[in-house]
């Protein structure tokens, strides 16, 4: 199956895979809860139901009146606590140890639901959760007819495994405008994930607009030139909003600006940054520029340190991402002002990353100055920082236990199950990702600890959590995947989302839900339910191929099909033809009799989305 470059649109919006055999769960929540227990009965909701709320939580109970009353068409009152009454959906507040700062309690009786948290982010996640407990159709944007919301009673005692949940979304490569950031902050908190970091600047972008040096994003925020000029940033007004909108969802934005490396788009806003003062022109394809700042400059740290200042007015995170990481010091081996610091340091020659850490310690006293504190990938470890500052493992799992036993705050962003930019199979029709690395399967992304071994429980502690990374060099290396502005495409956007869901809920889970209760066949089964509310949320996401089994010895072959998706279709046929919508549906076990004839793909219920079409060769026989 080939991919035409004019076919993209219909192929990143296709994916979802159904058969029959196989009923969801009537309680199907991700990532699975810590404590549940299903009881009798259920509450159902109705026009009479109101959000009853203290005013301490007005914000939350807003948030969630809004968002049940767009799929059922209901008015859904908010009311305050002292009014509580009826059959009501009630929020509080109370102390509670065993909660923690973003645990909570959920209970669903007939008559009413109450969600009970220590703070608002558990009361938030409460509400995530009561949202999975109804049908899929609550995620729809316009109200649904004809349906009945109940709610199953349960009892939930619920918190997470790890503080920092997180994902990387990288805007620098290619530039994702804010509307999709508010997109992407409505996916993350669907899975109760809670740091969004955004990658600031590379090599090709500068995306946040700094004041005292508007050339960052006059200059550094576009590539090309005439008609073939792309780029843009977000202004601080944008940064604001995107702030106050994560916030309202219990996420932190974490800003990345990379230092000393991934600057040359800071160097051609300001040639004097770099250690040759050599203006540059933008790069429209994607390479790790030799140039880096120069630190043995004061005029760089007058910049950087300005740069910081601004940084630290817009995003309230108590981390700061300095990125550290692929520095090639060429260039400072041949800098006078480099050389000059590295001797007044005592720094030998060939030790050029002691200078980076020196660099590193400098921007982290800076930072605690502005009670912040630094985070970078797993580089700044070997070149030098204090145990105050955190460490984002990414390429060298060492860096984890060495930085867990020293002190250091550790986030998992290990390549070989947190890169989502990498493809999920091999599957012809597959999107073109990362091919430096193998393909990330869903089971590769759930099935995995962030705590390495070799830490005591004490030492654990400083394992903040994991994150994943969506890159997008691709589209520099692959242009026909970006958007073409004349014809007002959301592609880019598209294949971001392609990439990041499903994998999103197995990283979800991985950090929220402890070891032992996760399960990969349990959590495939609640991934049935998911599917559909990614299609209702209008989400773009890679559906899973249909799980085959073909059974010998032969003439004839017998296959059998699971349903790994709520609702749709899976179509097949058995003359070794790709199928489409048109092909027979798949209703029950199909005798062919040559094994390899056998294809089917899924298209979801919406008639929208299509999955990668599954052939004998790539399945099992049992």
């Amino acid at each position: 199956m080939c991919i035409k470059k004019s076919g993209l649109l219909p192929i990143i919006a296709a994916c979802l895979v159904c058969v029959t055999g196989v009923h969801a769960s009537p309680v199907s929540v991700i990532p699975k809860p810590v404590k549940m227990q299903v009881n009798e009965g259920s509450f159902a909701f109705d026009a009479g139901t109101a959000v009853v709320s203290p005013s301490t939580l007005m914000s939350q109970a807003h948030l969630l009146s809004t968002q049940l009353a767009r799929a059922t068409g209901f008015g859904v009152p908010v009311k305050d606590a002292i009014e509580a009454g009826g059959r009501t959906i009630q929020l509080h507040l109370e102390e509670s140890q065993r909660l923690g700062k973003e645990g909570y309690h959920l209970q669903v009786t007939p008559e009413q639901i109450s969600i009970r948290a220590q703070t608002q982010a558990g009361i938030f996640y409460g509400c995530q959760t009561l949202k999975q407990l109804c049908d899929p159709g609550i995620y729809a944007s316009q109200p649904l007819a004809d349906r009945q919301w109940l709610i199953p009673c349960v009892d939930i005692t619920d918190y997470p495994a790890y503080p920092w949940r997180g994902m990387m979304l990288d805007v620098s490569r290619y530039f994702l405008d804010k509307e999709f950031v508010l997109r992407y902050l409505d996916i993350m908190a669907l899975h109760k994930l809670n740091v969004l970091q955004l990658h600031l600047n590379d090599d090709c972008g500068w995306r946040v607009e700094i004041k005292a040096y508007p050339e960052l994003t006059t200059q550094g925020a576009f590539r090309g030139k005439g008609a073939e000029r792309v780029g843009g940033f977000y202004s601080q007004e944008d940064v604001r909003e995107m702030v106050r909108y994560a916030a309202q969802r219990n996420i932190t934005i974490v800003p990345e600006l990379e230092l000393p490396a991934h600057a040359l788009a800071a160097l051609v806003a300001y040639p004097y940054l770099g250690c040759t003062g050599k203006a540059h022109e933008m790069p429209t394809k994607h390479f790790i520029s030799k140039d880096l700042y120069c630190p043995g400059k004061d005029t760089t740290w007058t910049f950087l340190e300005g740069v910081f200042q601004e940084i630290i007015t817009l995003f309230p995170s108590e981390y700061i991402h300095i990125g550290g990481d692929e520095a090639s010091y060429d260039r400072w081996k041949e800098c006078p002002d480099c050389l000059a610091k590295m001797k007044a340091l005592g720094i030998e020659p060939g030790h050029e990353y002691e200078l980076q850490g020196w660099m590193n310690l400098r921007m982290e006293k800076f930072m605690l100055a502005h009670h912040r504190r630094i985070i970078g990938w797993d580089e700044i470890l070997k070149c030098g920082v204090t145990p105050q500052a955190a460490i984002m493992t990414w390429h060298r799992p060492e860096t984890s236990v060495q930085g867990a036993k020293r002190g250091n705050g550790v986030v998992m962003a290990l390549t070989g199950h947190c890169y989502f930019d990498t493809p999920e199979s091999k599957l012809p029709g597959e999107l073109p990702g990362a091919g430096w690395l193998a393909p990330i399967t869903l089971e590769k992304a759930y099935d995995w600890e962030p705590r390495p071994e070799g830490l005591s429980d004490i030492e654990a502690r400083n394992i903040l959590g994991a994150q994943g990374c969506v890159w997008t060099d691709m589209f520099l290396h692959q242009p026909w995947l970006a958007d073409v502005p004349v014809l007002g495409e959301r592609r880019s956007e598209l294949y971001v989302e392609y990439f990041s869901l499903p994998r999103m809920a197995a990283l979800a889970e991985v950090v929220w839900t402890p070891r032992g209760q996760r399960h990969w066949e349990d959590f495939q089964l609640r991934m049935r339910r998911q599917y559909t509310r990614y299609t209702n949320s209008q989400f773009n996401f890679r559906v899973p191929v249909p799980k085959v089994m073909v059974r010998g010895p032969g003439s004839p072959w017998v296959v059998t099909v699971e349903n790994p998706v709520e609702g749709g279709q899976v179509h097949y046929t058995v003359d070794g033809t790709f199928p489409t919508v048109y092909s027979p549906t798949y209703q029950g076990p199909v005798t062919v009799e040559a094994r390899d004839a056998f294809r089917a793909m899924t298209a979801a219920a919406d008639g929208k989305h299509r999955s990668l079409v599954y052939e004998s060769t790539s399945g099992s026989t049992r």
